[in-house]
């Protein structure tokens, strides 16, 4: 006999008490129905594989991570786990689904996830009771009304993801933005970023030499700093090396330093640590290619929620590799950016590093950036780069294109 829905709100739109929907690796393929509809109930229902239930753990997380989203404020929808008999049968499927819905009065459905199997007898369950329901294609970020019962209202998932916050994607991934930190660079060291890049740019193999009269200031013959607070003490102490400043480039360096609040009456201003002090000098030396690209990523509109020197809450100082984290909006996901003035180390490695720290973040775009390529560097990084699936982004000419406020 078939089942009859008796209950007055069966006509009446999704929008209204509750949602059923399946559990799905595709977490937008139900999150984005929740978004357009935002139920007061969500009901998750799940087999006893492993991976729905991490699904269904998953998406609880994501939940919790979208009510914080200024959006949906004061939103607190009721989520049940409920776990369901696997049936090998689309009828068996379509009964059991079915008689959730005559005890859940006025509920939707959503049958995007669970597999072809409880997808297809979640749909004809709605059909049979002329209940509303809902399809998303995650990947073309597509709703679709099912036509089973009263019409929903439209919803572009497109125009849903464009609000997404950086913590609600990486939520996605299963990632907490909490458990990394960064930092907002002040304009002053911005403007330093520009204009070293503007003298390396003209003068590379000058300022070389001046990375290295600097490096040879403070670092041992074994590239180490010294251990003791009283030794890094009398370091900071001491005037810069003449050699710094016999070069007109070489003073401009230095002058923009001082601008920034990295010199001061020709000593490097930083705290008695070994981390202080290689933070400092590394801005000098290298570090000025991420102030760079860092202001040109604060400039484009393309770009939203740009933090630099991004690295875990637990990170130490020796193995440290902070990096620019953003929203592409572009792209609509989180994108993790390692910038680099020169390689120091062999290309795989660097890229290698850089894909494991963009998996760890839970972003799914990875741009590695160099200044200056070794001769006969670019195509091996270009060609390892697209193995890893990391966009690459090598010398002055594409640093713009890529990232200026003109950039298309």
């Amino acid at each position: 006999m078939k089942p009859q829905d008796t209950t007055p709100s069966q006509k009446q739109p999704l929008a209204g008490p509750s949602i059923l929907q399946f559990s799905t690796d595709d977490v937008l393929a139900n999150l984005l129905p929740v978004i357009a509809l935002r139920p007061s109930r969500i009901l998750h229902l799940r087999t006893e594989d492993k991976a729905q239930e991490q699904a269904a753990t998953l998406f609880r997380q994501v939940l919790q991570a979208l009510t914080q989203e200024p959006d949906f404020k004061g939103w607190q929808p009721k989520f049940v786990d409920q776990v369901i008999k696997a049936s090998p049968e689309v009828s068996a499927v379509k009964e059991a689904v079915a008689g959730v819905l005559l005890a859940n009065p006025g509920m939707g459905i959503n049958f995007s996830g669970g597999g072809t199997l409880l997808s297809v007898g979640a749909y004809l369950a709605a059909m049979l009771l002329n209940r509303s329901s809902v399809h998303c294609d995650a990947a073309t970020l597509r709703l679709s009304d099912g036509r089973t019962g009263r019409a929903l209202p439209a919803a572009d998932g497109r125009e849903l993801v464009k609000k997404f916050s950086l913590r609600l994607w990486l939520a996605l991934e299963g990632r907490n933005l909490s458990d990394w930190r960064g930092e907002k660079a002040p304009d002053a060291l911005r403007a330093f970023g520009l204009k070293a890049y503007e003298l390396r740019n003209q003068h590379w193999g000058v300022l070389d030499q001046f990375n290295k009269a600097l490096r040879a200031h403070f670092y041992s013959q074994n590239d180490r700093l010294p251990n003791s607070a009283e030794e890094l003490t009398t370091l900071l102490t001491k005037p810069l090396p003449a050699a710094a400043s016999s070069t007109e480039p070489g003073r401009q360096m230095l002058a923009a330093a001082k601008a920034a609040g990295l010199v001061r009456e020709d000593k490097l201003i930083a705290q008695a640590t070994r981390r202080s002090i290689e933070r400092t000098l590394g801005l000098i030396t290298h570090g000025w290619i991420e102030l760079a690209v860092l202001d040109c990523l604060l400039r484009n509109p393309r770009f939203l929620e740009v933090t630099w020197a991004v690295e875990p809450v637990n990170a130490s100082a020796d193995n440290s590799e902070p990096d620019i984290l953003c929203l592409d909006q572009q792209l609509t996901q989180a994108r993790l950016i390692c910038c680099r003035a020169s390689l120091t180390r062999p290309p795989m490695d660097v890229l290698e590093g850089l894909a494991e720290r963009a998996r760890r973040i839970g972003a799914r775009a990875a741009t590695l950036v160099v200044f200056k390529p070794a001769p006969g560097q670019e195509s091996a990084i270009r060609s390892l780069a697209r193995k890893l699936d990391i966009d690459v982004v090598l010398e002055a000419d594409e640093i713009v294109k890529a990232f200026s406020p003109s950039a298309k």
